[in-house]
């Protein structure tokens, strides 16, 4: 399956795996508008905003004829973006790259918070650094496997592009996706 007029790319993967940096070249590549889904489930103090308004929101984007989005949010809606995507993005480094680019990140987070963050969220404090690592391995030994099972089924394998390795980041980053 070749699609040659990509409208619509979904990119996932676990925390500091370059998913923002790609997904802001890909909407620039491909001239389509950019979702992060932390600017959605994020509300000021890094609360979490109310589960049913992430989902009405990231629906309605969703629902449009042309995106990018950045991240996972609900998981109820998830799989309904990988059918509706033209390719999903699966970065799928090894987990200690996930942990020592996280660990930059923190550090780079103490002189400026990333800009896809709502105003009022500060994620350079030691309890944001510990539920972040934790997240990290919760996501690699739990949601992974399961996020695999998905992109292994018929209707999707055609879709996925797996990036593995900098080289296949680097790739996507300068060429964008077919």
């Amino acid at each position: 399956m070749k699609i040659l007029n990509i409208q619509k790319i979904s990119v996932v993967g676990n925390a500091g795996g370059g998913k923002t940096a790609l997904s802001r070249r890909l909407a620039e590549i491909h001239k389509l508008p950019l979702t992060h889904v932390d600017s959605i489930q994020f509300v000021a103090g890094m609360n979490i905003r109310p589960h049913k308004e992430s989902i009405s929101i990231l629906t309605d984007v969703q629902n449009t004829d042309a995106w990018v989005i950045d991240g996972y949010g609900p998981l109820d809606i998830i799989e309904k973006r990988f059918r509706a995507a033209d390719r999903v993005i699966f970065i799928d480094f090894p987990l200690w790259r996930h942990y020592w680019w996280c660990t930059k990140r923190q550090i780079q987070n103490l002189w400026s918070r990333r800009e896809e963050l709502p105003e009022g969220c500060n994620e350079a404090t030691w309890a944001h650094t510990k539920k972040l690592y934790k997240t990290l391995w919760q996501v690699h030994t739990k949601m992974r496997p399961e996020l695999l099972r998905i992109f292994a089924r018929e209707n999707l394998k055609e879709k996925v592009i797996y990036v593995r390795t900098l080289r296949e980041w680097n790739e996507i980053f300068t060429h964008g996706v077919s």
